[in-house]
């Protein structure tokens, strides 16, 4: 994920800012390097959080009934819709219409 250097400067706090605005070549890499380990930590912390991944699972199982529910309900509308075409077909009920 690729920041534009305005779009990473609205971002970053002031005294970064003023604290790095004459970084040099070498301060500036060791800095990417430090970041890049940082974030490895922290994807790995959250990986590891038992908070969010139990809040995780409990998302999971709300969403599910909702699933379930949405499932049952296209599930209708397969049904009444091959209703439907068997009737217009003449195959059930030839007399009645939709």
């Amino acid at each position: 994920m690729a920041l534009d250097y305005g779009k990473a400067k609205s971002i970053l706090s002031s005294s970064f800012l003023e604290n790095n605005e004459g970084v040099s070549e070498d301060e500036a890499s060791n800095l990417v390097v430090k970041a890049e380990l940082a974030i490895k930590g922290l994807r790995q912390e959250k990986s590891e959080d038992e908070q969010l991944i139990a809040a995780t699972q409990v998302k999971k199982d709300l969403e599910s009934a909702y699933k379930n529910a949405i499932k049952y309900e296209e599930a209708k509308i397969q049904y009444l819709l091959a209703k439907i075409e068997e009737i217009q077909e003449g195959d059930v009920n030839p007399h009645a219409s939709v």
